[in-house]
This record gives C-alpha cells, structure tokens and sequence, in this order.
C-alpha cells in the first residue's frame, strides 16, 4: 500500500479527489513500482489543471449544478418519466440482496465485448460487497415489486462524489432503467450539487466501448471537466510503449484481440501525452 495511490488494473491512480493534486514523490524515488499484494503496477496516471476551462483530450464527466427536468427536450423528458413508471428506486442495504446483486454484474458484463469483458467470480464479489459499509448503494426494482434489476454504486467524499458504476440487467435498458437510476441519484444530492460539490462519473473511458458519459451530458447536463493527463511507465514495459507507439496504427487493425486492445489503449493515453507535453510535471 502507497499512501495517495491505489492499484487498479495494473496501474497506480491517485486517492486524491480530481480538483487535487498528487503526491508524486513515490513516482520520483521509485516505490510506486514495489509489488503489491494485488500484483506488479506497469504503469502510473495522474492529472493536473482540473476544470482548465479550455479544451484538452482528457476529462472527468462531472455534475455541478442541480438537474431540472423541465429544461430538457420532450423526448429525453419521456425517457425519465417512462423510467419511473416502470421502476422504483431507493437507497439499499447491499448485504440484503448479494445474490440479485452477483446476478445482475454477471448478465450487466454478460453485453461487454469479449475483447474486455471480465469474469465475475462469485466468492469474491459477494465478498467485495461485504467492504462496500462507506458507500452508497441505490437498488432498481420492476415497479411494486422486490425483484431487483439494477444498482449504482457511489462513494462520497467531502466535497464530490464518485459515482463507481451503474449495473443493470440489459433486457430491462429498453424499459428506461438507467435514465430513472441517474434521476433518482440527482434528486438526492439536488441540495449539495454546486461549484464546490460535484458528482463524477471518472475520466475519460478509452479502453470500453461505452457511450455512456455522452449520456450523462444529453440527459442529465453532466459536463465536461477538462484537464492534463500524465503517464508514468514501469520499465518493465516502458521499452514496449516506445517500440509500439510509431505503428499504433497498424496495431489498431488486430484490437479484437484482447492483448491488443489493451495495448492500444495504453498508446492512445502516450499519444495524449506527447500531444499535450509532458511539463509541468517532467520527471
């Protein structure tokens, strides 16, 4: 464990909200790249100039204003309302519904492209939600009824809120559960949302294929929250990433495969990188 940086899919992200910046004296002395108990971190990302207020090729997907229905378009409008008349959300108690809740990660993930598409294992996703007691998990049930079909999972913090992920079984996405799950989230914290409380839905996505952020801004008036993104890479790999990087085009042609598709996303990341420069934060 690192303080400040936690280890997520081989890589090491800041603990730090988005609006601050991280601690980057383990990337500097090198301790970053210490095994850990879950594995061997290939690379570090971090950001700076968060919210920048000019356009970059990274973003956090946030909301910062309270959500009024009445000023969307009358198509959008229907999707909410139908949402709500065919589900009823609310806060829940994950411990009561592990099994509903294994159930639907498993038919959610069961839409993902092979290329990514990963494998839930039962044990210890019922375990993971005995570690979910600080956050705050919204259940979706078909109206009137207790059979749940969705969750959101979110975790709050002084001043913004990560919203995690949003699960839910994909024959009932045409009924309009999502819309009435992300309504529903707005409508709790409508009171706190302003400049300086915010709901985020993480940075920019270039390893799914999810349009779901482009969603958020149509429907809900999420934003865009510009800023810089930085990369640091274990040696182990970062020969790859230098050898790789002038036929990523090429590269592009095999993504299909999962190797590849990681491998691509990681020099879309560098190609932001080179783009943008390296500074302030050269090391």
């Amino acid at each position: 464990m690192i303080d400040g940086w936690k280890y997520y899919n081989h890589a090491m992200i800041p603990t730090t909200a988005p609006h601050e910046i991280p601690d980057l004296t383990p990337i500097k002395s090198g301790s970053i790249w210490n095994r850990l108990r879950e594995g061997m971190p290939l690379l570090a990302r971090w950001t700076s100039d968060f919210d920048c207020g000019y356009e970059t090729e990274w973003w956090y997907c946030i909301k910062d204003s309270p959500f009024d229905i009445r000023k969307l378009n009358s198509k959008r409008r229907y999707e909410i309302n139908k949402g709500e008349r065919n589900f009823d959300v609310r806060v829940i108690d994950p411990a009561k519904y592990k099994n509903a809740l294994f159930k639907i990660q498993v038919a959610a993930y069961s839409a993902y492209p092979k290329k990514y598409r990963p494998v839930v294992k039962e044990e210890s996703f019922k375990s993971d939600i005995d570690k979910w007691n600080n956050c705050l998990i919204f259940g979706g049930f078909v109206k009137g009824t207790e059979n749940l079909i969705g969750y959101a999972l979110l975790t709050e913090h002084e001043n913004y809120v990560d919203f995690n992920n949003l699960r839910v079984r994909p024959e009932c996405e045409k009924q309009a559960i999502n819309a009435v799950m992300v309504a529903e989230i707005l409508k709790h914290y409508e009171s706190r949302l302003s400049k300086s409380f915010y709901i985020c839905d993480g940075s920019r996505n270039i390893n799914h294929e999810t349009a779901f952020q482009d969603y958020l801004e149509k429907y809900f008036v999420f934003r865009k929250a510009f800023c810089k993104l930085y990369v640091s890479y274990n040696k182990k790999i970062k020969w790859i990433i230098e050898l790789s990087f002038p036929f990523r085009r090429i590269l592009r042609r095999f993504d299909g495969i999962q190797a590849f598709h990681h491998l691509n996303a990681l020099l879309k990341m560098e190609k932001i990188v080179r783009m943008q420069g390296r500074k302030p934060y050269q090391l």
